[in-house]
């Protein structure tokens, strides 16, 4: 019955599109408020696949339509075409994306661009269509550290803490191996757990940091680096199978060009972010990133035991090698 449902929805959107598709609609939606580098990009995608694909598509940003766990649902069942979603809550529906939560993957900048932007990035892309949605694209989310009200320099300053973290099962073991406790909550609901203190700091990137304002409650942003979870722009599965080779074509084009589009934005926010901050009296910590990477080997062999279908995918990613 399933089959036949999405079947009857992708034919609906293809007669759709195809009778008419510069009258077509599509809904782009995300969690994250406007000033956030994401929207931007995001808006430029939006404004690409218009002018270029001829098909019309809306942005509805700071989560008016959702969460992320909500729009992925939505796009996953045909309500909405596109959303933004971090990697990490996409692994309940592909298991290839578990990989990239793993805390310390990469050597470094350069070797990340290299396997999200070549061919294992690809495959983990194509691997979520069976669960109704496909990734077009992987967009830079930089580092993912934390802020609390004190240093935390190495795995003991977080004895004791609750952190809240994303709805990941290896984002809950990283933060349990270095030794705090993990609060999984939606991230639209963290500014009033930090403040009403149901959790004592959380980590993330600088421009999620600034732009949702959490540097009001907590004012210690401590770099420890431990993970670079990209965010990926997904379109549905039912949709993205209505439209014409002609259209996914161009809609892949435009989501490759974005990848460069978010970079520029995010360098440009987080400059912007980072003198704001030091205005605004953060206090800015260098972690001891070695003591991190020891702390968190436990998660690496937890992952190999539970996951041996992935361990190829994952020492392809430890081996491969810079261009």
């Amino acid at each position: 019955m399933k089959t036949l449902h999405k079947l009857l929805l992708a034919c609906a959107i293809s007669s759709w599109l195809g009778g008419s598709a510069s009258a077509a609609t599509l809904k782009l939606a995300h969690a994250l408020p406007t000033e956030h580098p994401v929207h931007a990009s995001l808006t430029w995608f939006a404004q690409q696949v218009t002018k270029r694909a001829h098909l019309r598509v809306k942005v509805y940003p700071n989560g008016t339509l959702g969460n992320e766990t909500g729009l992925l649902q939505m796009v996953q069942n045909g309500t909405i075409a596109f959303t933004k979603v971090s990697a990490a809550p996409l692994t309940a529906f592909s298991p290839d994306y578990k990989v990239l939560s793993l805390p310390y993957l990469y050597k470094d900048q350069k070797q990340y661009d290299q396997v999200l932007e070549g061919k294992i990035g690809q495959q983990i892309l194509a691997s979520s269509h069976d669960a109704g949605f496909v990734g077009l694209a992987f967009l830079d989310a930089g580092s993912r550290n934390f802020y609390t009200d004190k240093p935390i320099r190495t795995p003991a300053d977080l004895k004791g803490l609750k952190i809240r973290v994303q709805n990941s099962a290896i984002s809950i073991d990283t933060i349990k191996a270095l030794g705090a406790t993990p609060v999984p909550l939606p991230y639209g609901e963290l500014y009033s757990a930090l403040q009403q203190g149901v959790v004592d700091g959380a980590e993330n990137n600088i421009p999620s940091y600034y732009s949702s304002r959490h540097y009001e409650v907590k004012k210690v942003f401590s770099y420890d680096r431990h993970t670079m979870v990209p965010d990926v722009l997904v379109v549905s599965a039912s949709v993205w199978d209505g439209l014409t080779a002609d259209q996914q074509k161009i809609i892949r084009e435009v989501a490759k060009e974005t990848v460069a589009v978010q970079r520029k934005n995010w360098n440009a926010y987080v400059d912007k972010s980072l003198k704001a901050l030091k205005g605004y009296g953060v206090t800015f910590v260098n972690s001891d990133i070695p003591q991190f990477q020891a702390a968190v080997q436990s998660v690496y062999t937890k992952f190999r035991q539970e996951n041996p279908d992935l361990v190829p995918l994952l020492d392809e990613i430890q081996h491969s090698e810079q261009p």
